[in-house]
């Protein structure tokens, strides 16, 4: 399901989500899918669910759609 606008909002100003576990801006390493390997930030919560999905941009200058189970982050 996609966010609510609220909750959409409150995933920018860096406030929980219930079953978000990332925060706008991490940086991210892609560990399945299709981009595996690959590691960019976090731009956007894009869907909600079990396996939350985020819009990840990669170092590459592309974006992706990217499941939260397919995702670690980097640590600084």
């Amino acid at each position: 399901m996609r966010p609510t606008h609220e909750q959409f909002n409150a995933f920018l100003a860096h406030e929980p989500v219930a079953g978000v576990s990332f925060e706008h801006n991490a940086y991210v390493r892609v560990v399945g899918g299709e981009h595996a390997g690959d590691s960019g930030s976090l731009i956007s919560v894009e869907e909600l669910g079990d396996d939350p999905v985020y819009l990840v941009e990669l170092e590459s200058n592309q974006d992706a759609l990217v499941p939260q189970s397919c995702l670690r982050v980097v640590a600084a």
